[in-house]
């Protein structure tokens, strides 16, 4: 534990690294050492991750089969679940693509061209109403890959927001959870975080009522829970659990409300004697199912290095 001794790793059970900084999955190593090392974008390892990211890695096998014109399949079936243009491009952000990666770009540049409706939120189809799960997840993709300034995407995300509140609803029933959609608050608060700090501010009332539908509920720690939150895997698509909300309420400086440290304890709860986390559920595009996951363990390292000094303090360690 000497390569990172700070007090919140006292929480772990092992030392994590050498199994998120193989060369394994290059896209877990760029996040690990920015997200929980703190190393800049322009040092070497950062560089030759990033680089990597684009030969071989869960990100690399999702942009197999594009097209010279950056679709996959049909256009027009953009919103095929997890084959169509759109699941891919939502997949690829949260799986380490680089956004500079010429395939990425012409991808997004093609999706955007052919999203439905042309104005508002995004449809799955030419004859289905605007989602805002769908638009939310989209959205955050999006801004993580470098297109938090295109109209389309900042008229998405205004439309997201100006929608009847305090929750959303979406009109999947496997979505619902006490009269409101569970997936569209932990998009928001995602697409929220996945733009630079300095742009955070004028989406600050989106994220607070976001956090708030899910942190006014204790995060679903007591009575009932939506389906899957307790079981974590990775990428989150069509779906929420538990740590996918923890992840960007920390990056957002959300405070150490009880309910956020009685989530963090879940979690922890979880962990193996080797610091790491299960890929509980198969998840499209991700690892195995039932062994450990470098990116569901990523996720819990980036939710403790915010919240973990808090826990140490509620609990009288200091650590």
């Amino acid at each position: 534990m000497s390569a990172r001794p700070e007090p919140w790793w006292r929480h772990l059970k092992g030392d994590p690294l050498p199994f998120l900084l193989s060369d394994h999955e290059p896209g877990v190593a760029w996040r690990a050492l920015q997200g929980v090392l703190g190393q800049p974008a322009d040092a070497p390892a950062v560089a030759r991750a990033r680089l990597a990211a684009r030969e071989h890695g869960a990100a690399a096998a999702v942009l197999i089969g594009q097209s010279e014109f950056g679709t996959w399949g049909s256009p027009t079936s953009y919103a095929a679940r997890w084959g169509g243009a759109a699941w891919r491009i939502m997949a690829l952000a949260p799986l380490g693509a680089d956004p500079e990666d010429p395939r990425v770009a012409r991808g997004v540049e093609a999706l955007l061209e052919i999203l439905h409706p042309r104005s508002g939120g995004f449809a799955t189809t030419r004859k289905t109403e605007p989602s805002p799960c769908f638009s939310a997840q989209l959205c955050a993709s999006l801004v993580r890959l470098g297109y938090a300034h295109h109209p389309r995407v900042r008229e998405a995300i205004a439309w997201v927001a100006s929608l009847p509140g305090p929750g959303w609803r979406c009109g999947e029933a496997r979505h619902d959870h006490g009269g409101g959609c569970v997936v569209t608050p932990v998009a928001v608060l995602r697409l929220v975080s996945e733009h630079v700090p300095s742009e955070r501010a004028r989406l600050a009332p989106l994220a607070a009522r976001a956090g708030s539908v899910l942190v006014e509920r204790e995060l679903f720690l007591h009575g009932s829970a939506p389906r899957g939150w307790f079981s974590f895997a990775h990428p989150c698509l069509d779906r929420a659990d538990l740590l996918e909300a923890l992840v960007p309420l920390a990056r957002l400086g959300w405070p150490p409300e009880p309910a956020i440290l009685a989530g963090l304890l879940a979690v922890l709860a979880r962990q193996d004697g080797q610091g790491r986390w299960t890929q509980q559920l198969a998840a499209p595009f991700g690892e195995p199912a039932g062994q450990p996951g470098r990116w569901v363990t990523l996720k819990a390292l980036v939710v403790l290095s915010v919240f973990g000094a808090a826990l140490g303090a509620a609990r009288g360690g200091g650590g």
